[in-house]
């Protein structure tokens, strides 16, 4: 019973750590496209939302290699 909800925890965990690559990916790209060679634009993110990324992208590789369940 508990490995279940468990299970279901670290699935949750990685559907939210997809959402939160594909958000910042969709932002990347957002300014990527409008910025030019005239007006360039970066992408800036903060300190808080960098670790959480990082955090994000080693959970979703870790899962990829090992699985998600326990």
């Amino acid at each position: 019973m508990w490995m279940d909800i468990l299970n279901k925890i670290l699935l949750i965990v990685l559907i939210m750590s997809s959402l939160n690559v594909t958000r910042h990916l969709y932002y990347f790209t957002q300014a990527w496209f409008v910025s030019d060679s005239e007006n360039p634009q970066k992408y800036k993110i903060n300190n808080n939302s960098l670790w959480i990324l990082s955090i994000s992208i080693s959970y979703i590789l870790t899962s990829i290699i090992s699985g998600v369940a326990i």
